[in-house]
């Protein structure tokens, strides 16, 4: 596997003549452009010239520029922060980039809603108020919306569970994992391969499955009952997650309302709760 183009470059960095090097800084500082603009494109604002980028081009060890731009999309769907990063989020003044960066997170959630039905809901609601446990699993960055979930569903109903716990190993947890169960996996981007053995094993011994991901997951989603897509495009480096987050708040908003006195009644006695922990803090 070829080191990603960046690295290389780095390496030969200080061997490169002037028209090279103008290239080269600018496929450094953003390489994610080499999966969506043409060679001219970056040719002309590196202000050198196509014979260079050919030498260039051959020099780090490639056929053409076809071949970069492959890898250069593989990175980006990998979801490598480095090909998220892109000279266009710098283009603009202030008030632009603020636009920007809004209209990105707003067809993110657009997207992200479409996908839902009526039907979907109302299975994924109604199993997570008959299940007996709920294991909310997620790693890495999926851990934040993983937590987010697990807080607001504990609210509504007893037994919901956040995995992995620091220290311990999950298999321990989830060993009497059985059909009255419901596992909710959250992974996004680089999704670990423990994700996939472990809806595997949920489907072996009959546990319904939530998956909630990105766009760009195929193998693993096969293997849940539902799949909510959520979009994580950005105008930066890093990913979004507004999406997720709304799309977890309006699936428990949806299971607080099919609750009804029941999520009452437990949100009045963790209200009492709070009252009676503030009083014996304030001694």
């Amino acid at each position: 596997m070829k080191l990603p183009i960046e690295d290389r470059l780095r390496e030969i960095y200080e061997e490169l003549p002037r028209s090279e090097r103008l290239l080269a800084d600018i496929i450094i500082d953003f390489p994610g452009d080499l999966a969506t603009h043409s060679i001219s494109e970056l040719v002309n604002r590196a202000n050198t010239s196509n014979a260079a980028a050919t030498r260039l081009i051959k020099r780090l060890g490639y056929k053409d520029f076809r071949e970069i731009r492959k890898q250069a999309r593989d990175a980006k769907a990998e979801g490598s922060p480095r090909y998220l990063h892109t000279f266009d989020h710098h283009a603009g003044d202030f008030q632009s980039e603020i636009k920007q960066h809004v209209d990105c997170d707003v067809q993110n959630l657009l997207r992200s809603f479409e996908t839902l039905s009526e039907e979907m809901v109302g299975e994924i609601t109604g199993c997570i108020e008959q299940a007996r446990n709920i294991w909310v699993i997620g790693y890495g960055n999926s851990y934040m919306p993983a937590m987010y979930l697990r807080q607001q569903l504990i609210q509504l109903r007893p037994c919901v569970e956040i995995l992995p716990q620091p220290g311990q190993a999950i298999e321990k947890d989830l060993s009497g994992l059985g059909e009255r169960d419901l596992l909710v996996v959250v992974g996004f981007r680089r999704r670990r391969e423990v994700i996939y053995k472990l809806m595997k094993y949920a489907q072996e011994v009959g546990t319904r499955v939530l998956y909630v991901t990105d766009h760009s997951e195929d193998k693993t989603a096969g293997l849940a009952d539902w799949t909510l897509r959520c979009m994580v495009k950005s105008t930066s480096l890093f990913d979004s997650y507004i999406a997720a987050f709304s799309l977890l708040n309006y699936i428990c908003a949806s299971v607080s309302d099919r609750l009804g006195r029941a999520a009452s009644d437990r949100l009045s006695k963790a209200e009492r709760l709070h009252d009676i922990f503030s009083r014996i803090e304030d001694v």
